[in-house]
């Protein structure tokens, strides 16, 4: 057999293109690509959007603010803390408060406090038959004094009544002076003294005066006591000699007060009082409120 002899350059020429070609088949990008300049690099990745937050929303418009009550616990507890049996205290509603009263289911009241301190009324009887007489009565009250646990007020009314056609009309004046017993005013001691006015060239002017006691048992119950007496001075001198006692209980609430009672008269000059009845005579009224909120 025949050997073939292979110049040794030819060999050494394959041997060197060889190389070259493997080195070019596994270059990476970025690497020298044997020319000695390296490779690009890859662009960087885009930049993600950048988002801005929403302006935030606008302050709502400050609300006013409504002045604080200047009215006593014991007055926002008590429905009827406006008056005792039937006389007035010095004592007003929270503003924004209205009343509804009915005494004796016959007379009825609806109350409104216009301030702190101002309160009117309106009082009528209940036409329940064709010869009821009819009775109109207006009333303000002014809370003029407020100081520690001494309040004062004044007081005016305008009534009329009209019997079978015929119709009077007068005007009362006067003051009420109520001494809180206790901090928050739950319990109170009051004085009263008004003055009667039939019109205008009346030489003589009736006198009626009050005190009334408000003691406060527990939360809802009160002890109520009040006494009336009158007198006559001008041209015409003249008192009573008497007086007319109330007595009885409170049951109250913020929203719902009724007095539970009775009226007796008490005769000072030795005359019979005596209406036949030992405990005097049953009253009963209430009171609903509704408060401002």
């Amino acid at each position: 057999m025949k050997i073939m002899r292979v110049p040794i350059r030819w060999i050494v020429s394959c041997f060197v293109v060889s190389s070259l070609l493997s080195s070019a088949a596994f270059a990476q990008p970025g690497e020298d690509d044997g020319a000695g300049a390296p490779a690009e690099p890859p662009p960087p990745p885009p930049a993600a959007p950048v988002m801005m937050a929403p302006p935030p929303p606008p302050m709502p418009p400050a609300q006013p603010t409504a002045p604080a009550s200047t009215v006593d616990k014991g007055i926002v507890e008590d429905a009827n803390a406006g008056r005792s049996w039937i006389m007035p205290t010095a004592l007003v509603e929270p503003a924004g408060t209205w009343s509804f009263s009915d005494f004796e289911l016959l007379m009825v009241s609806l109350g409104y406090s216009v301030t702190d301190q101002l309160s009117i009324s309106a009082t009528t009887l209940l036409p329940i038959t064709d010869k009821m007489p009819f009775f109109g009565l207006f009333n303000a009250k002014y809370q003029v004094i407020k100081s520690g646990r001494v309040r004062g007020a004044v007081q005016g009314a305008v009534s009329h009544i009209r019997v079978d056609g015929n119709g009077v009309s007068a005007a009362v004046l006067g003051g009420a002076l109520t001494v809180c017993l206790d901090d928050e005013c739950h319990s109170h001691a009051t004085g009263y003294l008004g003055a009667g006015f039939a019109h205008e060239n009346q030489s003589a002017v009736p006198f009626v005066f009050s005190g009334a006691l408000a003691v406060r048992m527990n939360k809802h119950i009160k002890l109520l006591l009040e006494a009336d007496s009158g007198f006559v001075a001008g041209d015409i001198n003249d008192k009573i000699n008497g007086f007319l006692a109330w007595y009885g209980v409170r049951f109250t609430s913020s929203i719902i007060g009724v007095d539970l009672g009775f009226a007796k008269p008490i005769c000072t000059d030795g005359r019979d009082c005596n209406t036949g009845l030992p405990l005097g005579l049953p009253f009963v009224s209430f009171t609903y409120r509704a408060l401002k909120d």
